[in-house]
C-alpha cells in the first residue's frame, strides 16, 4: 500500500524531530504488550489506528466480517491522513500499517496481554464479552472497557479476576485527540492502572485518572448537562437548535481548548462566578428523562450524519463533507493545543 504526502517541503527541525521519535519508538516496541481490539466498528478501528501508530501490534476482531475488512481499510486511511500532517513518516506508516491485524477468531486474542473492549453500550453484551475473554486470557491480562457511562464496579462484578478490569474512555477521532479518562472500580489493582496509564502515555494521551468510578465519568457528566439545557432551551422557546449552537460555539467552543471551567473562572474573574450561580443555578433544567426533542428525533430513524438525518438537513455529500472537516478540525485543534502548551510550560494534563 502506498503512503502519499501533500508535496510540501517538510522543515528540517520537524523531520529531525520525527526521526528521533520514531527511533526511540523502534528501540521500545520489543518491549511494548500486544493489545487486542474487540469491537471494530467507528471507535474500535480508530484506537486500533491510535495503537500501531504509537508502536504497538493490534490484534482486532470483530463478529462481523464486513466491519473487520472496513477497519482494515480504515486503518490505513487514517495512518495516510497521519504521514500526510506530518506526524508519523511514510516509514512509520508501513510500519504501523504491518502492526495491525483484523483476526477471524476471538481464540486469537490469547496472545494479547491487554485487551481494549469498543463493543456497543448494552451491558449485557459486554458481560458475556468479558466471559469470553476471561477464557482466553491470561490471568493477568488487562481488560479495559471503552465504556462511554457504566461504571467499572458495575463491569467487573461477576468476574473472575475483576482486579484486571478498568474503564479506559477514548474520544473520536481517537488517533488525533489527547483526551483519555481511566476510571478504575472498586476492585481495579494499582497495576491495572499503572499498566493502562501507561499504554495511554505511550499514544501521546493526558489521562486523567479518577479517583473512584461514577457514571459518565468526568467529561460525559459535565456534556449531558450541557446537552440536558441545550434541549431545555429549544423546547422553552428561548431559540431555534441553530442559535442555539451558535452561542454555544462562539463562546465555550472559543475558550475550552485552551482553559478547563476552573482556569476559566481564574481568567476571567471568579467572584462573577459565584454571583450568577446564586440566581441561575435553581433556573436550570433538572429534568430526569430524555428530552421530547430527542426522543422525536430517534423515533424518526435519525443518526445524524452517519445517514445524513439529523437536528440538521443532509445531502449525502454533505455529510461527506462534515465528517472530513470534523477530522482536519480536529487535526488543526490538537496543533494549536500543542502551540499553546508549549508556551505555557503546561504539563501533561494540566
Amino acid at each position: 500500500m502506498h503512503f502519499s504526502t501533500d508535496g510540501k517541503k517538510v522543515g528540517i527541525d520537524v523531520t529531525a524531530q520525527l526521526r528521533q521519535t520514531e527511533s526511540l519508538m523502534r528501540k521500545r516496541q520489543s518491549t511494548l504488550p500486544q493489545i487486542g481490539v474487540v469491537g471494530l466498528g467507528m471507535m474500535g478501528r480508530g484506537i486500533a489506528t491510535c495503537l500501531v501508530a504509537n508502536g504497538y501490534s493490534v490484534l482486532g476482531y470483530d463478529r462481523s466480517g464486513p466491519q473487520a475488512a472496513r477497519a482494515a481499510t480504515h486503518v490505513h486511511e487514517a495512518l495516510q491522513k497521519l504521514v500526510k500532517r506530518k506526524l508519523l513518516s511514510r516509514k512509520g506508516g508501513h510500519a504501523a500499517l504491518k502492526r495491525f491485524q483484523a483476526v477471524p477468531s476471538f481464540s486469537r486474542l490469547k496472545a494479547c496481554s491487554f485487551v481494549v473492549e469498543a463493543v456497543k453500550e448494552d451491558l449485557e453484551q459486554k458481560r458475556k464479552l468479558f466471559q469470553r475473554l476471561e477464557r482466553v486470557l491470561a490471568p493477568d491480562a488487562v481488560i479495559a472497557s471503552n465504556t462511554s457511562s457504566f461504571p467499572a464496579t458495575l463491569l467487573q462484578t461477576g468476574t473472575s479476576h475483576p482486579e484486571r478490569f478498568i474503564g479506559m474512555h477514548w474520544a473520536e477521532p481517537a488517533e488525533i485527540t489527547s483526551y483519555m479518562e481511566i476510571i478504575p472500580g472498586r476492585e481495579t489493582s494499582p497495576e491495572t492502572i499503572r499498566r493502562t496509564r501507561q499504554v495511554g502515555e505511550q499514544c501521546k494521551k493526558e489521562p486523567a485518572v479518577l479517583n473512584f468510578d461514577i457514571r459518565g465519568f468526568i467529561s460525559n457528566r459535565m456534556m449531558y448537562a450541557m446537552i440536558r439545557e441545550a434541549c431545555y432551551l429549544v423546547e422553552a422557546g428561548v431559540a431555534d437548535i441553530e442559535t442555539v449552537d451558535r452561542s454555544f460555539r462562539n463562546d465555550i467552543g472559543w475558550w475550552a481548548t485552551l482553559a478547563g471551567p476552573f482556569r476559566w473562572m481564574d481568567l476571567t474573574g471568579i467572584p462573577a462566578y459565584a454571583a450568577v450561580m446564586e440566581g441561575l443555578l435553581p433556573e436550570l433544567s433538572a429534568a430526569k428523562k430524555v428530552p421530547a426533542v430527542m426522543r422525536k428525533m430517534v423515533e424518526r430513524g435519525a443518526k445524524g450524519i452517519s445517514n445524513a438525518k439529523g437536528f440538521y438537513r443532509y445531502s449525502k455529500a454533505a455529510s461527506k463533507e462534515w465528517e472530513r472537516a470534523w477530522v482536519d478540525f480536529t487535526y488543526d485543534i490538537r496543533h494549536l493545543a500543542d502551540k499553546y502548551r508549549r508556551r505555557l510550560h503546561l504539563r501533561s494534563g494540566e
